[in-house]
């Protein structure tokens, strides 16, 4: 706080400074009342870009250069006259007011950003917990009724249907931790800066967790990954990146019939390395294109597809908290591509390599 108000003064000494040099040139051909305007100019610049006592300040220095190097006798703080003088303090009126007028106007625009940031985060926070509430409904349905049914007719029920049932209840279950998982992430990431745990990461690693993760999802769905051997490690949080990945793979199992194919191709080019995920489902529609990376945006019609429909967004969050590059579009042969494309220097270690 008080580096920044120094550098306001500084920065409105060289406003009277750069007002003086002009008005210096210009002292030939123009009135005394036309080098104010010049000066009031500065103060106004001042105003919109410092804070009050800054711009004040400069109104203040602005009177007294005008007075010390324009006014007879020169190199004086004296008026001879009383028009100087009246033009001097008109000057240092119209500075000061100006000023003031630039902090209320600065300021009620401070209180409207609040306003709106708090409508905004107010918004976002009854959506998602409408949404998490209505998203587990239905696995909280279907783990109630499996558990009454163990509970009054286990007798009756052979081992197969018995172990149906558990079944249910494990991935009715799971189906809720990512939902939940997915509001709090979302939450997370809206709630304020995001300290990002930067740390040089190999991509075939955070693609293998991110794999690992989704294994189950994918049982029914043929993987390829094809990863370019001169690709470099990049510097991420390496957690969120993995969240990203899981993201993408698990709306391509979602959203994709089984049997179908999911490939994962890395390549490097001049300044970027690109993540290209692509699938053979039935792509994506166009009408839906344009929100894709919005908050609760499916692409099956309500209730057919068990989701958040937050998981697309975080990826978007994740990526622009990177500075990367989240694209996607429809393959020409069909099916949904998904390009990530991530800025990247060199490693400390290859750079103090190439010094050796």
């Amino acid at each position: 706080m008080l580096h920044s108000r120094w550098r306001g003064y500084a920065m409105i000494t060289l406003i009277v400074a750069a007002g003086t040099a002009l008005n210096w040139v210009l002292s030939r051909w123009l009135t005394l009342t036309d080098l104010a305007m010049v000066y009031l100019l500065g103060v106004i610049v001042a105003a919109a870009y410092f804070e009050r006592d800054a711009s004040i300040a400069c109104a203040v220095l602005s009177f007294i250069a005008l007075d010390f190097f324009f006014v007879p006798p020169y190199l004086t703080l004296h008026f001879t006259h009383s028009e100087h003088l009246i033009t001097g303090i008109v000057l240092l009126i119209v500075g000061v007011s100006t000023s003031a007028l630039a902090a209320r106007v600065r300021a009620e625009m401070q209180r409207a950003t609040r306003a709106a940031v708090l409508a905004s985060e107010e918004q976002l926070r009854n959506s998602l917990l409408a949404s998490l509430s209505h998203d587990l409904r239905t696995p909280l349905a279907v783990i109630a009724g499996s558990a009454s049914t163990l509970r009054e007719n286990r007798s009756r029920l052979s081992t197969e249907e018995q172990n149906q049932l558990l079944e249910q209840i494990v991935e009715q279950s799971r189906i809720m931790s990512l939902d939940v998982s997915d509001v709090l992430e979302m939450t997370r990431l809206h709630a304020g800066p995001v300290i990002l745990d930067r740390q040089w990461h190999p991509l075939e690693e955070l693609i293998g967790a991110a794999l690992e993760r989704c294994k189950s999802k994918l049982l029914d769905h043929e993987v390829a990954v094809r990863i370019s051997p001169d690709v470099p490690m990049i510097h991420v949080d390496g957690v969120l990146i993995e969240k990203l990945f899981v993201n993408l793979l698990e709306n391509a199992a979602r959203y994709t019939p089984p049997g179908t194919h999911v490939t994962i191709g890395v390549s490097r080019s001049d300044n970027h390395v690109d993540v290209i995920l692509e699938d053979d489902g039935p792509g994506i529609p166009d009408a839906l294109q344009p929100h894709l990376f919005e908050k609760f945006t499916r692409a099956s019609s309500e209730g057919a597809v068990a989701g958040s429909g937050l998981g697309l967004s975080i990826c978007r969050a994740v990526a622009q908290l990177h500075e990367m590059e989240l694209s996607a579009d429809n393959k020409p042969q069909g099916g949904a591509r998904f390009v990530l494309s991530i800025p990247y220097s060199v490693p400390p270690d290859a750079t103090e390599s190439q010094h050796d």
